[in-house]
């Protein structure tokens, strides 16, 4: 695959935290002559450096309050859930005395990051698309109340062959609160909204190396050309400190047109309805995070499970369901492990779009398939599979930890397995032919972001 070798390829996370310092002991007190353990009371807790996030906002993150007897572990759980917020670089708690005996003054110690991060920004190309680029924007911390905001887009032009074709692009804009104080009540709602206008279109040759893919040829190949203008509401909830539950309904218009075949959602192309059709679909998800360092975890894991059913019974035209289930854990081994794996499966009519891009899961994909952007597919395979294995491990060395711009970076070892198939115990489809993958990444911390340059996408891009 010749193509244009990306500029950059920025990923931006959340959070990343410092050492932890623990929870120092108060002063030394008289020695008592009981034998239990003194336990010591929290008269107040005192919260420093705070400049942009209003005060109110940290305290509705702990998980300890004054009048409470000082629970060491609950301290841990508190700092760990603010670092997790992505509001903060450092955060450090020390106790202090009391205005009497037994009383204690709990100080939190925060060093506020700059939560305007750049999420995405890709620069590439494929023998169908020459160039192509996106970027894409987040505010985590919003008016200093928590609120998050993000927006990008992508754009590529006309494919190659047919300057007079549309162009294809992606805009897709959210707003998430995680944690809604409800008046009244310890109950924290999860409250968002979604919205993605897209533009593209999927090659439909059965084959991938098909000869209509030829350079010479690629402007007379069978696609479809397709519209999404899809919007989407979320509420939830959260059952415990590091996890979220919660309820999403998605409805979507679609407009596809057929160049070159004869579209069905069990057809040799792309699984969609010809002409105007709908989605509409509820999803049920549970999320739980006890990484202790978003940027370079050596301690926790990260577990998704997202449950979709999209039904005539709810206003669409496609009857389906998907299941996806992600997980994640870190370990603290020379430098940082992590064991990675996912397994999904899509049954019924499902939309290509709902359906498992085994490129999208690997580091790199041997032949024309490549990793979408924002949902587009570039490439010139277009093969959606029903069912979906992944496995991988990341070992991280440690390079630098400062206070400059690139403040803390990494190499990153990788190597992962894929498996898709189209049919519950078929053949490896041949988009996962070489189901294995490596990378090696250079990954450095910013004021502006987490960047990630990746050998692989590099790989990816050539071969």
């Amino acid at each position: 695959m010749t193509a244009l070798v990306p500029a950059l390829l920025a990923l931006a996370l959340t959070a990343p935290a410092g050492p932890y310092t623990g929870v120092e002991p108060p002063a030394p007190l008289p020695l008592d002559p009981s034998p239990q353990p003194r336990r010591y009371q929290i008269e107040q807790i005192r919260i420093e450096g705070l400049s942009h996030t209003t005060e109110a906002e940290v305290r509705r993150h702990l998980l300890v309050a004054p009048g409470e007897l000082l629970d060491e572990e609950r301290v841990l759980l508190s700092r760990l859930r603010l670092l997790q917020l992505g509001w903060f670089s450092r955060v450090e708690t020390r106790v202090e005395r009391g205005s009497e005996r037994g009383l204690v003054v709990l100080v939190l110690e925060v060093t506020e990051r700059n939560t305007l991060l750049v999420t995405d920004l890709i620069v590439g190309g494929t023998p169908a698309e020459p160039i192509y680029g996106g970027l894409g924007v987040s505010q985590q911390n919003f008016l200093g109340r928590g609120l998050g905001l993000s927006g990008a887009f992508v754009w590529g032009g006309s494919p190659e062959g047919r300057p007079e074709d549309p162009s294809r692009y992606a805009i897709r804009g959210a707003f998430f609160a995680p944690d809604v104080e409800v008046p009244y009540t310890r109950l924290g709602l999860v409250l968002g909204a979604s919205f993605l206008v897209l533009q593209g279109e999927e090659f439909a040759c059965p084959d991938p190396e098909c000869s209509a893919y030829s350079r010479s040829e690629l402007g007379r190949a069978p696609h479809v050309r397709y519209k999404r203008v899809m919007g989407e509401g979320t509420l939830g909830f959260r059952p415990g400190p590091f996890e979220r539950l919660f309820a999403t309904y998605r409805y979507e218009a679609v407009d596809a047109t057929d160049v070159g075949f004869a579209s069905a959602p069990s057809g040799p192309g792309p699984a969609i309805l010809p002409g105007r059709s709908t989605v509409s679909a509820l999803s049920g998800t549970w999320e739980m995070d006890t990484r202790n360092d978003f940027f370079f975890p050596r301690e926790g894991a990260r577990a998704t499970f997202q449950v979709t059913f999209g039904s005539r019974l709810l206003g669409g035209n496609y009857e389906y369901s998907r299941y996806l289930l992600q997980a994640e854990s870190a370990y603290s081994l020379l430098g940082g492990l992590r064991l990675q794996g996912a397994v999904g499966a899509a049954q019924g009519a499902a939309p290509f779009f709902d359906r498992f891009y085994a490129a999208d899961w690997s580091y790199f994909a041997v032949g024309p398939a490549l990793g979408r952007a924002l949902e587009i597919n570039f490439s010139t395979d277009s093969r959606y599979d029903a069912f979906l294995a992944m496995g991988g491990a990341e070992y991280a060395i440690p390079l630098w930890s400062g206070s400059g711009f690139f403040r803390r970076g990494f190499v990153a070892l990788g190597a992962r397995a894929v498996y898709s198939t189209a049919t519950l115990g078929g053949s490896r489809t041949p988009v996962s032919r070489t189901p294995f993958s490596a990378d090696v990444a250079l990954r450095f911390d910013t004021p502006v972001g987490m960047f990630n340059l990746s050998a692989a996408y590099l790989a990816d891009i050539f071969f």
